[in-house]
């Protein structure tokens, strides 16, 4: 029973235990180009919380119907269990690999029907699109390219309207390539502010992940213009990577687990 239990576990949840990681950036609800084009049902995330003895528990699900896509999730914290926490909510609409989503939070589930309670949602459009194969072996892969924008909808009148004075310029431009088969490749770009990169200031943030076998090794910039080096083991169901800023001599690590 115990062996069937782990299973289900396993096939259904995407299983993620980080530290040093904030928790809304692992709860893909929370950014517009993530709510498309996920491969599961249901995610969940384990962080240690602000005191010991404490975590904090993301879970967040995922549909897609007919191109119809929804993302919705929260934390909670373990022992407590108080759904008193943000709650994030994404849709988007996606056909022949384009698309276009938004995301946005509320303070609690009380407030979820209440549309004047969101903060001003995020807008993001451009491609998404994932493969998956159980064919000799499991693997998946997805790819994004994407365009986000803060101030597409501006509140009013404690209702949400495009905004007449949007800035498109004000944008994040995303290009991510992450893949999981006999081993582990990820890339990815990020120009936080193409405002920025016209006045003369070609700002970006970058990881590189590329695999040896089931080992892959991990350098990056992720922010900051830090420089982080890592080492990881993954297969399409697994992956553990350890990261070392040498900027400020932090450790954090990551395990997941997904099917």
């Amino acid at each position: 029973m115990k062996k069937l239990t782990f299973i289900f576990l396993i096939i259904t949840f995407v299983l993620t235990y980080a530290q040093g990681v904030d928790v809304s950036q692992l709860l893909n609800a929370s950014k517009p180009s993530s709510v498309v084009a996920q491969p599961y049902i249901i995610r969940a995330t384990l962080v240690p919380g602000s005191s010991e003895g404490v975590y904090t528990i993301g879970v967040e699900g995922y549909l897609d119907i007919f191109g119809l896509n929804l993302s919705l999730g929260t934390t909670v914290e373990y022992p407590n269990f108080e759904l008193n926490q943000p709650v994030y909510v994404g849709l988007g609409i996606s056909t022949s690999g384009l698309f276009v989503a938004l995301s946005s939070n509320v303070p609690n589930f009380e407030q979820i029907s209440d549309l004047s309670a969101y903060e001003t949602p995020t807008v993001a459009f451009g491609i998404a699109s994932y493969k998956k194969t159980s064919f000799l072996f499991a693997s998946w892969s997805r790819f994004e390219l994407s365009f986000e924008n803060r101030g597409v909808f501006k509140k009013q009148d404690g209702q949400f309207v495009l905004n007449d004075s949007l800035d498109w310029l004000n944008a994040t431009v995303n290009f991510k390539v992450e893949s999981c088969d006999v081993g582990y490749f990820l890339f990815r770009f990020t120009v936080p502010s193409l405002k920025d990169v016209l006045g003369g200031s070609f700002t970006y943030t970058w990881e590189l992940a590329l695999p040896v076998s089931m080992i892959y090794v991990y350098v990056g910039q992720p922010g900051n213009n830090d420089w982080v080096f890592g080492l990881g083991i993954a297969n399409s169901f697994f992956n553990a990577v350890g990261k070392y800023n040498v900027q400020t001599g932090q450790v954090t690590w990551i395990v997941s687990a997904q099917m």
